[in-house]
């Protein structure tokens, strides 16, 4: 019992401050379960935390509420912690907590204020969205522009794309002061340069967006009326006439459209005055007017030869069908089997004639020398191609009546397939000549042919005649052993 007695006297002190000290940590436990309760229930009650959190892009199941209530519960309980230990007077624990409590609370004032801005712009952001959708409505502005447009797959609603901008600019532009309440110095710097930069843009910006929407649906309006107006002309029953199946009202409309567009382009551009992208493309627009009048006049050079070949090439194949140029081609032999018939065929041929000069000069009316040389090439090798097909023909025809001659002057069939052959050998040639290929190729292979048959000749000569030899050879042999 004096043991226990001397005990208790001796650590009484530190007992009786180590209960002290839990008192306190659980008073401080109680509380902080008290607030993290309170807290929670009260962001359960209201949605502003929930609007808050989307609004600076977290998901909407984001714990918004668990967060802030344990946040605070946590904050009491190193309170607590800190009052514990002072009173076990533990020094070693209590003071690097003290510290971090100081730079807290030191960071405080600044967060906080950093959250109040963060708050108002938030007010102001969803002010200035409502607004500028409430003026959108009441002005009606999408159904303006859709009835504008006339084009289901081009309405878009303008006005929350709008009010969308509206709002992340306010944030946009309290982003340099909610990082300038959190002194980061280094971000606010080069984040106030670039405004400074943007605000000194802002009016061309502004001019430039302007001129491109007032030009665009300029350039829209103009495509409505002049493919309305062609249209209502009937130039799209002509098109269809000559086998077009694109509506020329939609796309002398969509020309147009381009042509304007092209040039509002150019003028926003000019109205940001940056030289490095508006005189390149200044350059671009002056090109294309210095092409126009060419491009015009070979379109046009092209459509009038394209009707005016029909119109000689239908001239042709009517006066060779009555003129008996069909009947005349199956006499010659030449039995075609297709659909068309030979002074059709020639009409078309005469069409591509006339279209090929028309390109020709379409492409010298752009100067455009290349192509120019391309197409005179061409014009070349289908002249070339018609002379070879014609000496084709010609030679087949011969080929055929000699073959028939020699048949009916009673001499082998053999013969006059011979001779067909050399015919058609030799006519083969002289249409590859013609149409330009390797001289030394066909000269080449018209000599091994007839070196071949010249061969075989020999051959044939030679093992028809070998009784006969060998007769005459055993006949010489016996006169000198006489």
């Amino acid at each position: 019992m004096n043991e226990i007695t001397s005990f208790w006297n001796q650590y009484e002190g530190s007992v009786l401050l180590f209960l002290v000290a839990v008192l306190y940590l659980l008073v401080f436990y109680i509380a902080a379960r008290i607030v993290k309760s309170l807290s929670h229930r009260l962001l359960l009650k209201t949605d502003l935390d929930n609007r808050f959190t989307r609004t600076v892009g977290l998901h909407d199941d984001f714990p918004v509420e668990k967060v802030i209530s344990t946040t605070a519960f946590w904050i009491i309980m190193i309170f607590g912690f800190i009052s514990f230990f002072e009173k076990l007077d533990l020094q070693s624990v209590t003071q690097p907590l003290n510290v971090l409590l100081t730079e807290i609370f030191t960071y405080l004032p600044k967060f906080a204020a950093a959250l109040g801005l963060l708050l108002l712009a938030w007010v102001l952001a969803a002010l200035v969205k409502k607004a500028i959708e409430k003026g959108a409505t009441l002005g009606k502005l999408d159904e303006r522009l859709n009835k504008l447009e006339h084009e289901e797959e081009d309405k878009v609603a303008v006005s929350q794309s709008l009010a969308t901008a509206g709002y992340w600019l306010v944030f946009l532009l309290f982003l340099p002061m909610v990082l300038s309440a959190l002194q980061m110095e280094s971000l606010v710097a080069p984040l106030q340069s670039m405004f400074d930069k943007l605000f000194s843009y802002l009016p061309n910006i502004l001019s430039a967006l302007l001129i491109f929407a007032i030009g665009y649906f300029v350039a829209k309006l103009v495509r409505q009326i002049v493919s309305s107006l062609l249209a209502a002309s009937g130039i799209d029953r002509l098109s269809e006439k000559s086998g077009i199946q694109q509506k020329c009202s939609a796309l002398v409309g969509t020309l147009i459209y381009t042509f304007i567009l092209l040039l509002v382009i150019v003028q926003s551009l000019e109205a940001l005055k940056i030289a490095a992208i508006s005189t390149p493309a200044q350059n671009m627009i002056d090109m294309i007017f210095a092409a126009v009048p060419g491009i015009l006049a070979a379109v046009l050079v092209l459509a009038i030869s394209y009707y005016v070949g029909k119109l000689i090439a239908s001239l042709v194949t009517d006066l060779l069908t009555a003129a008996g140029f069909n009947q005349l081609i199956e006499k010659l032999g030449f039995k075609m089997g297709l659909e068309r018939t030979p002074s059709q065929y020639a009409g078309n041929l005469v069409l591509l004639g006339i279209i090929l000069f028309a390109i020709l000069g379409a492409t010298e009316l752009l100067s455009f020398e290349p192509l120019s040389q391309i197409v005179t090439v061409m014009i070349s090798f289908a002249v070339q191609v018609l002379l070879g097909a014609l000496i084709l023909a010609i030679g087949i025809f011969i080929a055929r009546k000699v073959r028939l001659l020699i048949i009916e002057a009673g001499m082998p069939s053999a013969a006059g397939n011979l001779a067909s052959l050399s015919i058609m050998f030799l006519t083969i040639a002289m249409a590859l000549r013609q149409v330009g290929l390797a001289q030394d190729i066909i000269n080449i292979a018209f000599g091994l042919m007839l070196g071949a048959v010249a061969v075989g000749a020999a051959i044939a000569i030679g093992l028809g005649s070998k009784e006969i030899a060998g007769r005459e050879v055993q006949s010489l042999l016996d006169r000198v052993k006489k």
